[in-house]
């Protein structure tokens, strides 16, 4: 097993599969949900570090790119959140099938975090373990954020302040389409958790966003573990950009809390 294409939604999705050998295995397979577009490619080397340590652990694990980002099959401006979702349900079924595992964590970053959420909230999702690392928790403040960023980068390329246009078109060479910007809109992950047995939610920062979260989810009675990490050297900085900088603490935080939680 390895690095490889499968087919999934009608399309090819590119996969980075690893079932470690075992006398006894490990009671979870665990699904590495990717950010959304910029913040995915800092964020490659930190998910390669976790996916690592988790093998290095026995446990299954799998990566994958969402239908027209990274590798995977298809345009990038043909697709959406519902559609990122099928492809993360997808995915969970492929490692079930090759690992023979069939309790399954969904583990996201940023928007995958986002992502993983609304694949578990779907009543066939069978999801043993959810796993939030600094989520997007409000869709219309992240589109804020994107165009934010853009416009910055704008600004340090061209020398000049561009237009403040509304929510932009793209984020950082990213499309933006009509449908990702309206689906986003429409987020919010504080609304209600979804029906897993297991919910960790890793920060690096105090949000009213994130506080919003672990106050309406507590209320409704989520098993949420909440665990607060000093902000290691930031994978999503401009100083850490291909650089070897990795955020090990929020890494070892993870692999802590699924060995702890699925011996």
């Amino acid at each position: 097993m390895g690095i490889e294409f499968v087919r999934a939604n009608g399309r090819a999705l590119l996969v980075d599969a690893r079932v470690p050998p075992r006398l006894r295995p490990r009671p979870v397979a665990v699904l590495l949900c990717n950010p959304f577009g910029e913040e995915a490619v800092r964020a490659h080397r930190a998910l390669r570090v976790l996916a690592q340590r988790l093998e290095a652990a026995g446990y299954p694990v799998m990566r994958f790119d969402y239908a027209g980002t990274g590798d995977s099959e298809g345009d990038s401006d043909r697709f959406g959140l519902d559609d990122w979702v099928d492809d993360v349900l997808a995915a969970a079924a492929d490692l079930r099938a090759r690992s023979g595992v069939q309790k399954v964590a969904l583990l996201g970053l940023r928007l995958g975090a986002t992502l993983a959420t609304l694949a578990a909230r779907r009543g066939d999702a069978r999801i043993a373990h959810l796993l939030l690392w600094d989520p997007v928790v409000d869709g219309a403040g992240y589109l804020d954020e994107l165009g934010r960023a853009h416009r910055a980068y704008l600004r340090e390329e061209t020398g000049r302040a561009p237009p403040d246009e509304g929510i932009a078109a793209e984020s950082l060479g990213m499309p933006l389409p009509a449908g990702l910007r309206a689906a986003l809109a429409e987020v919010d992950l504080a609304a209600g958790p979804p029906q897993v047995p297991l919910t960790t939610a890793v920060a690096t920062r105090d949000t009213p966003e994130l506080r919003r979260l672990r106050e309406v989810w507590g209320q409704a009675g989520a098993a949420l573990h909440w665990i607060a990490v000093d902000d290691a050297p930031a994978w999503n900085s401009d100083a850490a950009f291909n650089s070897a900088i990795v955020p090990i603490n929020e890494v070892l935080a993870l692999v802590g809390r699924i060995e702890t939680c699925h011996p």
